[in-house]
């Protein structure tokens, strides 16, 4: 790639032709730094940025949209970050929530800063240090002493510091005793749970309630703390004082996220050598931004050390987009004002802890690309999880402005419902016996006509049904509503309607909120904002507006009765008022999508209320095969689906719609009748939206399980190809098109097979190949099944989200998923693999399963839980005799399925349901063996379930196979790291521990001799780059110089018409230096 731009003396030097050459210049100066492999991304970025400016300027039509390749090389990080910074300096400051004003609790605490400005305002807090704790000793009304490593000050709990162990002595032994007898309730905070339970067990033991972040710890403190009267469990929270997302989108004229100008930030500590696992996931994330081509700032919190620790270090392939450490509260006004960022977890499997930086982010109204975690997937499904390099930069190379606001209105209505900070102060006054009252979120709708939609649609809100009354109805209803939501038939009202304002009077001060009409690109600069009511252009209508406490404001003389007389009378009564505008989600002109560009026609089934029968079912075909064969689609996916709506456009959708070949897919999202609202919805508008997904719905009420849907979704299949999605998971890069292609190429296959990628309390790859082809011969690159075939693999499954099969060899087999059973789809592939004569193993993951959804079927354990596995083995049972195959099954798979899945589930459920589930377990056992005492059990677990005979007098003489001790070697070995880590931990804590740790850094650790090196040259490479008038200074001078010529007035019709008749040759210049035709605008 050329170097210099070529410039022909005719051509004038325009602001590309000089933006173009700066960029060259950058990149030669990039390849002369002392370590040019570190900046070679960059300086290719650079390059990659000139050639597209060569582009433009080489077009013949003035084109004035923002110019977004390798858009990292615009402006450096630092940069960036200022202009970040600039524009958060001028946002509106935040508000209280006028539904969640400061409570009247006095609250002793000792913390860290995070966690004392998260509470700030929301409470009195009286900060203790150790020498002024007595003096509040009879001042507050409750002690909260959470794990901290230093104190909100930076200094007074020092755990490292020289005064460590005395402070601790003095907390533990003296202030909170003092406290427990001056009648304070004292409270531990575990927030450092679980990888740090023990550094604090010993402050927990002294207090009387323990709240943890980690519901994984609580039995362990009830172990540990016999002496705790409560423990409970206290997740993050976020504080509208702090993490607001008013302001935070773009006002007009300043670019959105489409521009590509807006970086990606992450902020935070690397830890590297603690969190390995952490920092693995983490670069994929940041790889996959740079990939993208989208700007990246690293806000290092140890930019400035001279030699930071291994934990500290940022790998330096990360540091041509590091930027110095922020003030607290900076960030959070960085975070305001920043469409995407970086969240990194340190812990992995919890269903309740993870970084509380996920919520700020959300609650300031960013999307957050995280690492995985249990809970954050569970419960929080617009955070994107990163599994891959390559998936990160897809999501973001796909992410319109339309989707990015949808998941950030999601996440700013979650957190702000489910994880303020007033809230969980509540609960924890209550678990402590504090009586502390909050404001209620009673809602009400008022229509002049309430039709039945209107009815159905305010019935079906997320928050819970809400009446739906006339105006004449509405004075005897006022007192008993604290949210009054004015509607209009001329509108249909999404199941999350009233939610957004409920979440919205929790985040600001004004008593007005207001919906506005639009799609994301006109509504942006005016959502998130304070306005008058009436001054809203196009936005701002009574019926999408929603009024707090209507009765107060009559007590106080603010609203005159008559104004709730008629709309109209309310609508003039509230001019000029105080009104917060959120979004343009959650409603829709009554006839009309939701989106732009909807496709009628892609819905059928039963309508909630109607059964659903064969001419439902006869009407989807019609309509199914006609989308397929106008389309030409190849591949059908089918999506089960009940009640979980968010997950699915978040997850399974997401994961296909960034998919390269999205287009060729039928995508079927079969609702198994879900009764929560919100789930129709979201399949309603994904089958509105896109001309190749398709929707049926079967009646509400649900059947149990993803077979019906399933079973629906085969008969509704119409393309060449095949393969099932469950909602909560995703399908992995491009995994089923490559499958798929792989298939056409092998005429002889029924269907081809890939990995895996699976996602609990770690990371696996489950290769499902190694099992299968060691009892599956190869001939001619096909694996070919015999008749011995599910024996010799021992009757282990794949899963059919990791499969695509042709769809007329799928149907000819004539299988149908059992209905209400669960794990249907293991006993599919059984049966698909003994009717196969031949299918192609691809070695690469497909798809990611999730299988630690705090939600699902398969992690909920109830005896209804087995019921349903019994339904399913009951089929399978007769399938096995059928076939002549249940010797074969008995001998090989039976009681190793039962010992690790059934009897080990049983250890889950709860005391109360224990002698149920267990007679359940004895009837799934019998559709196998009718007597268990005539059977030859091996396994002691069965043994014990059974109370045949003592476990070790029977298998005495019996040596078991090695394949047979590994889960139980493997368990005992985690458990000695466990305990050797937990030693250590502890003795580096001990004074022989801190002399030994003192005498190795100054004797016996090598100096980091190469390191210093490397760092030394990388900061003065970094400053000779951001010198004045050096080339980066270049680079932004003339991208400004760009910007502008860009945002210049266009000059309108009229006066190109003018300038025509002036200049008969209708030439004029544009930034290209080039002479286009004349053309209006």
């Amino acid at each position: 790639m050329s170097s210099e731009l070529p410039r022909p003396e005719a051509r004038p030097a325009t602001p590309l032709v000089t933006a173009a050459v700066a960029h060259d210049d950058a990149a030669a100066a990039l390849v002369r730094t002392h370590r040019p492999q570190i900046w070679s991304p960059l300086a290719e970025a650079h390059r990659c940025r000139a050639e597209a400016m060569r582009a433009r300027a080489a077009e013949l039509e003035p084109c004035d949209t923002p110019l977004v390749e390798s858009a990292q090389a615009r402006a450096t990080a630092r940069r960036g970050v200022e202009e970040a910074l600039e524009a958060a300096a001028a946002l509106p400051a935040p508000e209280e929530g006028i539904s969640r004003p400061r409570l009247g609790l006095r609250i002793g605490i000792i913390c860290d800063r995070f966690l004392f400005d998260t509470f700030s305002g929301l409470a009195q807090l009286v900060p203790l240090t150790p020498t002024t704790w007595r003096r509040h000793l009879h001042e507050v009304d409750v002690l909260l002493v959470a794990a901290t490593w230093r104190g909100h000050d930076g200094h007074s709990w020092d755990v490292t510091g020289p005064q460590a162990r005395r402070r601790r002595r003095l907390l533990t032994e003296t202030l909170i005793p003092a406290f427990r007898e001056a009648g304070v309730p004292t409270v531990y905070y575990g927030k450092e749970d679980p990888p740090d339970y023990r550094q604090f067990l010993d402050v927990a033991r002294a207090c009387e309630h323990i709240l943890t972040t980690a519901a994984e710890v609580v039995e362990d403190y009830r172990h540990d703390c016999p002496q705790a009267r409560s423990v409970d469990v206290l997740p993050f929270a976020i504080n509208p004082l702090l993490h607001s997302p008013i302001g935070s989108r773009p006002a007009a004229g300043e670019p959105d996220w489409t521009s590509a100008r807006r970086p990606v930030i992450f902020a935070g500590s690397w830890m590297g050598r603690k969190y390995p696992e952490r920092a693995a996931y983490g670069r994929w994330i940041l790889d996959g931004v740079l990939q993208a081509g989208r700007p990246l700032a690293v806000v290092d919190r140890y930019h400035d050390a001279e030699l930071p620790s291994p934990n500290q270090l940022l790998p330096y392939e990360y540091w041509p987009y590091r930027v110095p450490a922020l003030d607290h509260h900076e960030l959070m006004g960085l975070q305001r004002v920043t469409d995407v960022a970086v969240n990194l977890n340190s812990v992995l499997a919890s269903q309740t802890m993870f970084a509380n930086r996920a919520l700020e982010l959300q609650a300031a109204g960013t999307l957050v690309l995280s690492t995985y975690n249990q809970g954050l997937n569970s419960y929080y499904p617009q955070v994107r999880i990163a599994n891959s390099s390559d998936e990160v930069a897809a999501t973001l190379r796909d992410l319109d402005l339309e989707t990015l606001r949808r998941a950030q209105g999601d996440g700013i209505r979650q957190v702000f419902l489910e994880s303020h900070g007033a809230d969980l102060l509540a609960r924890l006054a209550a678990i402590v016996g504090a009586s502390v009252e909050l404001p209620g979120d009673r809602l009400l709708a008022v229509a002049e006509q309430p039709t039945d939609q209107l009815r159905a649609d305010l019935a079906a809100q997320s928050r819970g049904p809400v009446d739906v009354v006339g105006w004449e109805e509405l004075p005897a209803r006022l007192e008993e509503t604290d949210i009054l939501m004015p509607v209009s038939p001329a509108r249909r009202y999404e199941p999350d309607y009233a939610a957004d304002h409920t979440a919205a009077f929790r985040l600001q001060s004004a008593a007005l909120t207001v919906k506005l009409d639009g799609d994301a690109a006109g509504t942006d600069p005016q959502a998130h904002r304070h306005h008058r009511f009436g001054s809203l252009d196009g936005g701002g209508a009574l019926e999408l507006s929603a009024l707090r406490r209507p009765a107060d404001r009559i007590a106080a003389g603010a609203l005159a009765p008559e104004a709730l007389r008629t709309p109209d009378r309310l609508a003039q009564a509230l001019l000029g008022e105080r009104t917060y505008a959120t979004d343009h989600l959650q409603h829709r002109p009554t006839g009309q999508s939701s989106r732009a560009g909807s496709r009628a026609g892609n819905r059928a089934g039963a309508e909630p209320g109607l059964p659903e029968g064969d001419e439902e079912l006869a009407t989807a075909r019609r309509v199914f095969r006609r989308t397929a064969e106008e389309l030409g689609l190849d591949l059908a996916v089918i999506v089960p689906i009940y009640n979980n709506g968010h997950h699915l456009r978040h997850k399974a959708f997401a994961s296909l719609r960034r998919s390269r070949s999205f287009e060729q897919m039928h995508v079927l999202l079969i609702d198994d009748g879900s009764t929560d609202g919100s789930t129709a919805a979201v399949v309603d508008e994904l089958a509105r939206i896109h001309p190749n997904v398709s929707a049926f719905h079967h009646a509400p009420g649900g059947s149990g399980s993803a077979s019906r849907p399933r079973n629906t979704g085969l008969e509704l299949t119409f393309t060449p190809f095949v393969t099932y999605l469950d909602p909560d998971d995703e399908q992995h890069e491009d995994g089923y098109i490559h499958l798929m292609e792989s298939l056409q190429d092998a005429e002889e296959a029924d269907f081809a097979l890939g990995t895996q990628i699976t996602w609990t309390h770690r990371r696996t790859v489950l290769d499902v190949h190694r099992w299968l082809n060691a009892g599956i011969p190869e001939v001619d690159g096909l694996r070919r099944p015999t008749r011995d075939a599910l024996r010799a693999v021992k009757f282990r499954p794949a899963s059919i989200e990791g499969m695509v099969a042709r769809t007329y060899w799928l149907k000819s087999l004539g299988l149908t998923q059992p209905e209400g059973a669960t794990g249907q789809d293991t006993f599919f592939f059984q049966q698909l693999l003994h009717h196969t004569k031949a299918y192609l193993a691809v070695d690469r993951p497909v798809y990611v399963y999730y299988g630690a959804v705090d939600t699902s079927i398969v992690n909920v354990v109830t005896p209804k839980y087995f019921r349903k596995y019994l339904i399913l083995e009951s089929a399978r049972a007769a399938w096995l005799r059928e076939t002549g195959l249940m010797r074969d099954y008995l001998e090989t798979r039976f009681e190793h399925f039962l010992v690790t899945w059934y009897l080990w589930k049983l250890t889950r459920v709860a005391p109360e349901h224990r002698e149920e589930s267990e007679r359940i377990i004895r009837q799934i056992i019998a559709e196998y063996v009718p007597n268990p005492t005539s059977h030859r059990w091996r396994s002691p677990k069965a043994l014990r379930f059974f109370g045949l005979a003592n476990p070790q007098q029977a298998l005495r003489g019996r040596l078991p196979a090695p394949a047979a001790l590994r889960p139980a070697l493997g368990a005992s070995r985690r458990r000695l790291l466990k305990e050797a880590s937990r030693q250590a931990v502890a003795f580096k804590a001990t004074l022989p521990g801190r002399a030994l740790g003192t005498v190795y850094r100054r004797t016996l650790k090598p100096e980091p001799t190469a390191q210093l090196a490397m760092m030394a040259e990388l900061r003065e490479d970094q400053r000779h780059l951001e010198a004045p008038g050096g080339p980066w200074d270049a680079v932004m001078a003339a991208e400004q110089a760009l910007d502008q010529a860009l945002a210049a007035p266009s000059r309108t019709a009229e006066e190109r018409g003018e300038e025509s008749a002036e200049e008969p040759d209708g030439e004029t210049a544009d930034l290209s230096g080039r002479t286009p035709h004349v053309r209006g605008r």
